[in-house]
């Protein structure tokens, strides 16, 4: 059993009064997350998203503010999800890449007590989600170019513990939790607009991605006209015989303008290609012509494929070029028909200055590039 001093009580007791004042959201959360006292592995204070744990022999030398510091952060741990958000990823790479996006967001907050010395604060990471945080830490640790901590290459603070058992179970109460500490933090008045827009991201309903094709796809064009002697070829090997489009111009030709540029990691790429082989498995009925660009369009390498085919082979090289967006704006002014869309596979990083003629979806994997986007098709990013 873990001997907790009248003293220490008083301590936490304490910072759960200031929160009350200061940051009523941080308050909700304190008074309704249940907290445990034992010997943590790593850190004084460490969460599983669903408890605090706390170390009172490790918390005996902590300052009161740098406490009141590492409270807050453990709740803010919770408020935006990481240990549920971790996944399959590096812990100590998702550790490191939480605790940049949580002290820069404290860095926008006043009387959240002092920050330690350990706790790193990365200002090139600013605004930045902590999925795309980690994607380039650990880009940089796979290619030796840099460290989470120059100066000591090696620690690492791990504070985040995975959740054990159906995360399911627990989700709608912390959800209700968190929607309960944003109502708290409205009525304050003076929210920093970087902290809200990550809560945004958290509490928005999440979209996969084949959803999000086929619902465009399906909006992109609904006016179809089918007939049964026109039979759909996709399932005629398996004995299925469904109706087909009565005119060759009924059907919706896809094309997919695909960002090959030396911007584009190779992961990355490889995500796209993943992307046009989920869309060409559909079960609609579409041509799809893939479009590869980087500082012109490589009219060479046009592919079309048709979606009634079965198991089509994608295979597209990157290539190391600059991005100019000009050349596919101009390529899709021939093409711009009501049976036509383009979805644009990218990092965004390119000038654009005129739309293309024809329904646009640009799916970006670079939050910071979808804003100038917007005006000039749907937006929508995707995490890698």
């Amino acid at each position: 059993m873990v001997n907790i001093s009248s003293d220490f009580l008083t301590k936490l007791e304490k910072i759960r009064v200031q929160f009350l004042f200061d940051h009523p959201f941080l308050s909700v959360l304190a008074l309704s997350l249940p907290m445990e006292f034992r010997k943590n592995k790593h850190e004084a204070f460490e969460t599983n998203g669903v408890c605090i744990y706390v170390d009172v022999s490790l918390c005996e030398h902590i300052p009161q503010e740098e406490l009141k510091y590492i409270y807050a952060h453990t709740l803010l741990h919770i408020l935006l999800k990481h240990p549920f958000r971790m996944r399959d990823r590096d812990h100590g790479t998702w550790n490191r890449s939480s605790d940049i996006v949580i002290n820069l967001l404290l860095s926008d907050f006043e009387r959240v007590g002092e920050r330690p010395e350990h706790e790193v604060m990365l200002e090139k990471f600013r605004d930045k989600s902590v999925e795309e945080v980690y994607n380039i830490l650990y880009e940089e640790n796979e290619n030796g170019e840099g460290t989470p901590d120059e100066k000591n290459p090696q620690e690492e603070k791990l504070d985040l513990i995975e959740h054990e058992g159906d995360d399911s179970a627990v989700m709608e109460e912390i959800d209700a939790l968190i929607v309960q500490a944003m109502g708290a933090a409205s009525k304050q008045g003076d929210i920093p607009s970087s902290f809200l827009e990550m809560i945004k991201e958290v509490i928005r309903p999440k979209i996969d991605l084949e959803t999000l094709l086929h619902t465009y796809m399906s909006e992109s064009f609904f006016d179809k006209e089918v007939d049964f002697s026109y039979p759909n070829r996709r399932f005629i090997h398996q004995g299925i015989y469904l109706p087909g489009y009565k005119h060759e111009k009924n059907r919706l030709s896809l094309y997919i303008a695909l960002d090959r540029s030396m911007s584009i990691h190779v992961d990355t790429f490889s995500k796209f290609l993943g992307i046009i082989d989920s869309v060409l498995r559909m079960s609609s009925d579409f041509s799809v012509t893939v479009v590869p660009f980087d500082e012109s369009v490589d009219e060479a390498k046009i592919v079309t494929y048709d979606a009634q085919d079965n198991r089509p082979t994608i295979a597209f090289e990157k290539g190391n070029g600059g991005t100019l967006f000009e050349p596919v704006v101009n390529y899709f002014k021939t093409r711009s028909d009501s049976q036509s869309a383009l979805m644009v596979l990218s990092d965004g990083l390119f000038k654009i200055e005129k739309a293309p003629e024809i329904t646009t979806l640009f799916l970006i994997s670079d939050k910071r590039n979808m804003k100038k986007l917007e005006s000039f098709g749907d937006v929508f990013y995707f995490d890698l």
